[in-house]
């Protein structure tokens, strides 16, 4: 089937979120990892986020029987990250974050590599996407770098400072809270990708840091 064709039937997958014929139409059609991750440019905002999960998916499923392959394309993906490919990996922070999500026995080798990129330009806001994402899984992996997840608190995006924050309270419930206090009531709006329904929401930072807070808490209560 050529290559259009082939991504054309992704597209429809995707927009039906159907994640059982995903994981057939990747076992039935060779690069799938590529051809779902050219979808991450797509124009339209809710096809693009269900591309990168469909990374994820994809990934998760082609690890049960090769790992490696998985190995070598996060290895793609943080190429694509160099400026040596010329920048055409977007949104590959995104796609690792799913991948690791899906095969968490890759967690411990690639994820440390990430806060590398929490201040590289483009890759800033996917960057703390792809931690939050693997934070609410396997948060000590990002104990070492929460001196530069706390600089996030400052940064002048919404979606940078309320990500930021949540992993900070993940990763150190403890004093993260102090830390994440003055962000309580910010009240800036910015789009996230729900991956509990599959939409996008509208959430203002100081929505996402509570609910952080309430999972890190008994109580939800700064203390």
């Amino acid at each position: 089937m050529p290559s259009a064709s082939r991504k054309a039937e992704l597209r429809r997958l995707l927009e039906r979120r159907d994640p059982a014929s995903l994981r057939a139409w990747a076992e039935a059609n060779r690069g799938a990892l590529r051809l779902a991750f050219s979808l991450t440019f797509a124009q339209d905002e809710l096809l693009r986020q269900r591309a990168i999960e469909a990374v994820g998916i994809i990934a998760g499923h082609l690890a049960q029987t090769d790992r490696g392959v998985v190995r070598d394309y996060l290895r793609r993906l943080l190429w694509l990250m160099n400026d040596e490919s010329g920048g055409l990996g977007w949104h590959a922070p995104e796609a690792i974050g799913e991948i690791l999500v899906n095969v968490p026995e890759l967690i411990g080798e690639f994820a440390p590599l990430l806060p590398h990129y929490l201040a590289e330009e483009p890759f800033e806001a996917g960057t703390h996407r792809a931690i939050h994402r693997i934070a609410e899984i396997r948060p000590q992996v990002f104990t070492p770098y929460l001196a530069d997840l706390r600089r996030s608190l400052g940064d002048p995006d919404p979606a940078i400072r309320a990500l930021g924050a949540s992993v900070v309270l993940v990763v150190d419930p403890g004093g993260g809270r102090a830390a994440v206090e003055k962000l309580r009531h910010d009240g800036r709006r910015f789009t996230m990708y729900d991956y509990q329904t599959g939409q996008l929401q509208q959430s203002t930072v100081g929505e996402i840091i509570e609910a952080a807070i309430d999972k890190t808490s008994p109580t939800g209560h700064i203390v």
